[in-house]
C-alpha cells in the first residue's frame, strides 16, 4: 500500500519528534569512565526507549572496551574486593603460621629424638663403663682372694711344719736304755752313731743351752713349741747359739765322744714340762712316730 506524501512526515503543528539520543555519543570517553551506581541511576531515571537505548549503549561500550581495562569500581565493590583481599592475605599468613608450627614442631621432635639417641648412648656407655669396672674390680678382688688363700695355706703349712716332728739323728742304734745304771738313774737313751754324724732339731723352738758341761760335754738343750725340752750330749761339735730358733730337721750338731764317755754316741733325754724331769724316751718317741 502506497502512501500519499502527506502521510510520510508529520507536518501538522507539532514538531517532528527527534530521533533517540545516543548515550555513547552524547556522553563520549567520558561514559566508560561512570561508576556502576550511576549508569544504573540513569537506568531507573530513563523510561522507556532511554533506558532500552542506555542498556544497550552499555553493552556496547563492555564489547568494545580493549581486553584488560578495568571499570572503576563502587564504594561498594571496593569493600567487597578488600574484604576478600583481606580474608585472602590472611589465609596466606595462616598458612604461613601453620607451616612455620608444622616445622618448628617437626625440629622440636627431632631434637628430642637426638637427646632420647645422646641419652641411650650415653647409658650404654656408662653401663659398659660401669661393667668393665665391676669386672676388673671382681679380677682385683679374685686375686686377692687367691693370694690371701695362698697366704693361709702357706702359713698353715708353715704351722704344721714348724709343729711336725723329726728324728734327731738318721738311723737309731739304742746301744743303752732308760733306767737304773751302775746305782744310779741313766736319764736318757744312748744311740751309737760315728763321730760327726749330724743330729737335727725335733720340731720348732729355741736353743735354751749350747755349751760345754761335766759329764756330758757339748750339749745342746732345745725348748720346742710344745714347752718340751730335748737334751743333746758328748757332742763332737754345736752349730747353734742360745736364743736362736730352729725349725724341723735343721741342723744342731754332730755326734761326738765329749765328756764322761766311753764311745761316740749320742745322750738324748726329753723333759716333757721342761723343768728336771727327764722321761723314759722311748716311749714319747714311739707316740711321736719317730722310732718307726
Amino acid at each position: 500500500m502506497i502512501l500519499p506524501p502527506s502521510m510520510g512526515r508529520y507536518t501538522g503543528r507539532h514538531r517532528a519528534a527527534r530521533p533517540p539520543v545516543r548515550l555513547g555519543r552524547a556522553l563520549g570517553a567520558r561514559s566508560r569512565l561512570l561508576p556502576g551506581a550511576t549508569v544504573a541511576a540513569l537506568v531507573v531515571a530513563g523510561g522507556g526507549a532511554a533506558a532500552i537505548e542506555i542498556g544497550r549503549t552499555v553493552t556496547g561500550l563492555a564489547q568494545r572496551a580493549p581486553a584488560g581495562a578495568a571499570l572503576a569500581l563502587s564504594v561498594e565493590e571496593r569493600v567487597v574486593l578488600h574484604a576478600e583481599e583481606t580474608a585472602e592475605d590472611a589465609q596466606v599468613a595462616d598458612l604461613a603460621a601453620r607451616r612455620q608450627a608444622a616445622a618448628m614442631e617437626a625440629s622440636a621432635l627431632q631434637g628430642r629424638a637426638e637427646a632420647t639417641q645422646r641419652a641411650a648412648r650415653e647409658a650404654k656407655r656408662t653401663a659398659a663403663v660401669a661393667a668393665a669396672r665391676a669386672q676388673k674390680e671382681a679380677a682385683a678382688t679374685a686375686a686377692r682372694t687367691k693370694a690371701a688363700e695362698a697366704r693361709a695355706r702357706a702359713a698353715a703349712k708353715r704351722q704344721r711344719d714348724a709343729r711336725r716332728w723329726t728324728r734327731p739323728i738318721g738311723r737309731w742304734n739304742i746301744t743303752s736304755g732308760y733306767g737304773p745304771r751302775w746305782g744310779r738313774t741313766h736319764d736318757g737313751l744312748d744311740v751309737g752313731a760315728p763321730t760327726g754324724t749330724p743330729l737335727h732339731a725335733m720340731s720348732r723352738g729355741t736353743v735354751i743351752m749350747a755349751g760345754a758341761v761335766a759329764g756330758l760335754g757339748n750339749k745342746v738343750e732345745i725348748r720346742y713349741w710344745d714347752g718340751t725340752v730335748s737334751w743333746y750330749g758328748h757332742l763332737s761339735r754345736i752349730d747353734v747359739r742360745r736364743g736362736q730358733t730352729v725349725v724341723p730337721g735343721q741342723l744342731v750338731g754332730a755326734v761326738g765322744n765329749t765328756g764322761n764317755s766311753f764311745g761316740s754316741h749320742l745322750h738324748l733325754e726329753i723333759h716333757p714340762t721342761g723343768g728336771d724331769d727327764p722321761v723314759d724316751p722311748y716311749p714319747w718317741l714311739k707316740r711321736m712316730g719317730l722310732l718307726g
